[in-house]
């Protein structure tokens, strides 16, 4: 079964166009690797520095690939200086 990802993210408000700038590259990037199923991002309405991320992999083998690859790990290096606090992350696996 496949594999969900969902990151609630909040950046800074001084950072807000480079996060955008830099999550959108990495977005592009995952959208293209084998066994990615889905990667959207939203935007809270009322608080433009807050974001939900959404990502769905084929399975865990596939997640673990885009973990490793360069440009998650540069925005993973670069996040903290973004974000406002640290990113909550959760991942789920579909049942049916």
């Amino acid at each position: 079964m496949s594999v969900k990802l969902i990151a609630m993210m909040h950046c800074n408000t001084d950072a807000e166009e480079t996060f955008e700038q830099e999550l959108k590259k990495l977005v592009d990037t995952s959208l293209q690797e084998d066994g990615c199923l889905k990667y959207e991002v939203y935007q809270y309405n009322n608080e433009r520095c807050r974001y939900l991320i959404i990502e769905e992999w084929q399975d865990e083998e596939t997640l673990s690939k885009h973990q490793a690859s360069v440009p998650y790990k540069h925005f993973v290096r670069i996040s903290p200086v973004l974000l406002a606090r640290p990113a909550k992350i959760k991942t789920l696996e579909r049942l049916v």
